[in-house]
């Protein structure tokens, strides 16, 4: 019954939103676009950016497309929002859509050059790829989902080295596909995962400066920085050894620290 309850709010509470933004709101808004890929802090960079109460974000809405075009999805995105909306936008990866070969949103972002852009990487794309891999198998994607802490037994994965090794150097190729040099006119941001982790209070400022925006300071409960897996790669990898062997000679040795 409760839950049943909080559906009918939600329900209704978006309703009134949507009422409210086409019957008083405007296009006057900027827009935003964060670009990255899976287990790079996308979500924790979505999270702090809706928290402001200017700011509209949502989230993989090019995931799928579900028979939809690209451009209709992008309308309706960007259509009339609340008057006090200053900036709205949405989080793109490089493989979307994952259900159509329309791929068009991405002649649609480097053609609309007011869109500025904030592109957040990993340093260590190993770590990356091991934290995908703990997520397949636990089932967990993100450190806001609810359930259990997992503890470090039940995350350790084999890691299949040589996938390992064409994962990392596709990786490697796809930052610089879809990085800055793809959009040369666009005001552009770029970040890492690391530096929003190490020292938070510095990039949110840089963020915001980005945007021309005030700060808007958050309370340290609505801002989840607890790592998913802080554990040692020695510690997550059940074939550790065999992983340094090989990677150690390659030019990825230095994400092995």
């Amino acid at each position: 019954m409760a839950n049943s309850k909080t559906s009918t709010y939600i329900f209704l509470k978006a309703a009134l939103k949507h009422f409210i933004s086409q019957v008083f709101g405007n296009k006057e808004y900027k827009k935003l676009v964060i670009l990255g890929r899976q287990r790079t802090g996308s979500s924790l960079l979505m999270m702090l950016l809706h928290d402001h109460p200017k700011i509209d974000m949502r989230g993989e809405v090019f995931r799928l497309l579900e028979g939809r075009s690209c451009r209709t999805v992008w309308e309706e995105l960007f259509s009339k929002k609340l008057p006090w909306i200053q900036y709205a936008g949405f989080k793109l990866f490089y493989n979307h859509p994952d259900d159509s070969e329309d791929r068009e949103v991405w002649e649609i972002l480097s053609a609309n050059t007011d869109v500025k852009i904030i592109h957040i990487k990993r340093e260590n794309i190993l770590r990356v790829y091991v934290s995908k891999l703990i997520a397949i198998k636990t089932g967990s994607w993100n450190s806001m989902q609810e359930g259990e802490k997992k503890e470090v037994l039940d995350k350790r994965v084999k890691v299949d080295v040589e996938h390992c090794l064409e994962a990392l150097r596709e990786s490697k190729a796809l930052e610089a596909q879809y990085g800055k040099t793809r959009f040369p006119n666009h005001q552009y941001l770029e970040l890492s995962y690391e530096e929003l982790i190490q020292s938070r209070e510095d990039q949110i400022s840089r963020i915001y400066s980005f945007l021309g925006i005030e700060n808007n300071k958050m309370k340290e409960s609505n801002f989840n920085l607890k790592r998913q897996n802080p554990e040692s790669l020695k510690e997550l990898i059940l074939n550790y050894d065999e992983l340094v062997r090989k990677i150690g000679s390659s030019e990825f040795k230095h994400l092995l620290s």
